[in-house]
């Protein structure tokens, strides 16, 4: 019976680099995958993403007429070739991974699918394998919710979505979050009818209420039907036609919508069925998650967990590689180490992007702070060519004028957002931002066009 010092299960980006970070420790490791090396991220989520609607945007803005002296083209789109470079793309990341595993001489791969037997065996398709230590990295799935007809209608969610070949004409996309807004502006770009509808009153119901509000306006002048305050009720597909009517309530109103296809983005759930965690005394929370501690120490000590399968409020790839690490770690190392929750970024990748750091205004109020805010129209602050649509907001705390937050919707905000983060972590005033020099005329300008707003507020 081969036999290890840690045994992670999962090799996306926390069992990836968790595994590697133990493997450089001078750990002997076991990486165990049943499915895809990687993961989501670079396998159907934001690698993939990335590319598809980038690919889409260039499509879409190559047509328009932003700029008075410049004629737009009549771009032509080969949905086809765009899907099989996006799975050239995807299996080049694949193998990139594949080379980091490699790279690493104590660390064994292992192709199946693992079932915990007790704390210091795992079961592999059956063949038993004992470590010291083991790290849950399953990862996550999309949710499909239980609307009556739903699963018959065999929707779109971004897994599936990634091997289809043909462009729906027109889509329902279940979901006004930043996964439902993203498809459903790449297919809007691409050329489909597209209709979102969203459970709460707004999308992006995470996001800044002004960030929300823009973003929403930008996308119904592109053409994207937007309703929010719905409750899906049912689907069903529609007699002698290859479509499905959805149908949703809004208060006392009945609304229907037909479409060629559904997309659902509804949320994700981690991937914890089926590993036994019950067995060996794991504990999950309500949602499915594997409950741990700050430390990623589940309920057996010898057993840890990192990433998605924690069920963090957002679950990113960035997140989730830094966690499989620490938690590696500590594992082997027995060291005590978390997550710095303050300066983790992330972008929603439509057009233009949102992006994030720090405590939005209702979490700063929520935790005690006095605030005096700041917002901005892009357009309004920078040349045309730099933001013709965008917003900048600021959560500044009263009196100290420490900026607790910063908050994007731009062009380019996921790259802009990294001043945001050295903001946030360095503990920066609305002042030290200001006699900061920036390059004119940039995204990144908007953040001092804010601060230097802020004492006119004040």
């Amino acid at each position: 019976m081969n036999s290890y010092d840690l045994l992670v299960l999962g090799s996306g980006s926390a069992g990836l680099y968790g595994a590697i970070k133990a493997a450089q420790l001078g750990a002997r490791v076991a990486l165990v995958e049943g499915a895809d090396v990687g993961g989501t991220c670079p396998n159907r989520g934001c690698l993939p993403t990335k590319h598809l609607v980038t690919a889409a945007e260039r499509y879409y803005y190559s047509q328009s007429d932003a700029f008075r002296g410049v004629k737009p083209r009549k771009a032509r789109l080969n949905f086809a070739a765009v899907m099989a470079e996006k799975e050239a793309v995807v299996r080049y990341a694949r193998a990139e991974k594949e080379r980091m595993i490699a790279a690493q001489p104590s660390l064994d791969f292992i192709r199946g699918t693992g079932r915990l037997v007790s704390p210091h065996h795992v079961a592999i398709d059956g063949q038993p394998v004992t470590a010291d230590h083991i790290l849950l990295a399953t990862g996550s799935s999309p949710i499909v919710p239980p609307i009556p007809g739903l699963a018959d209608a065999f929707p779109l969610n971004s897994d599936r979505v990634q091997v289809i070949t043909r462009l729906p004409p027109r889509l329902i996309v279940i979901g006004g979050g930043e996964i439902g807004l993203e498809y459903g502006q790449l297919f809007l770009h691409f050329g489909t009818k597209v209709t979102v509808l969203e459970k709460e009153a707004r999308i992006l119901p995470r996001e800044e209420p002004e960030i929300s509000s823009a973003l929403r306006r930008y996308l119904e002048e592109e053409g994207m039907e937007i309703q929010t305050g719905v409750d899906v009720e049912a689907a069903e597909p529609l007699p002698r036609r290859r479509a499905y009517r959805v149908t949703a309530r809004r208060g006392e109103e009945r609304l229907s919508f037909d479409s060629a296809a559904i997309f659902v983005a509804t949320g994700r759930r981690p991937n914890t069925d089926g590993l036994g965690l019950e067995e060996v005394g794991v504990n999950r929370r309500e949602d499915g998650a594997v409950e741990t501690t700050a430390a990623f120490e589940t309920s057996h000590s010898h057993i840890f967990a990192a990433g998605d399968v924690r069920g963090p409020v957002r679950m990113l790839s960035s997140i989730a590689d830094r966690e499989g690490e620490l938690a590696a770690e500590n594992a082997l190392r027995g060291t005590r180490h978390t997550m710095e929750p303050l300066g983790i970024p992330y972008a929603i990748l439509t057009s233009p992007q949102a992006a994030s750091v720090g405590l939005k205004e209702a979490e700063a109020r929520a935790a005690g702070y006095r605030l005096r805010q700041v917002d901005l129209s892009l357009p309004e602050e920078l040349p045309k060519a730099t933001a013709d649509r965008g917003w900048v907001k600021l959560v500044v705390e009263e009196g100290s004028h420490r900026i607790l937050g910063v908050h994007l919707l731009a062009a380019k905000a996921a790259e802009a957002i990294h001043e945001g983060v050295f903001i946030v972590k360095s503990k920066l005033t609305v002042e030290e931002v200001c006699r900061t020099v920036h390059v004119y005329p940039t995204v990144a300008e908007s953040i001092l066009r804010a601060a230097e707003a802020y004492p006119k507020a004040a």
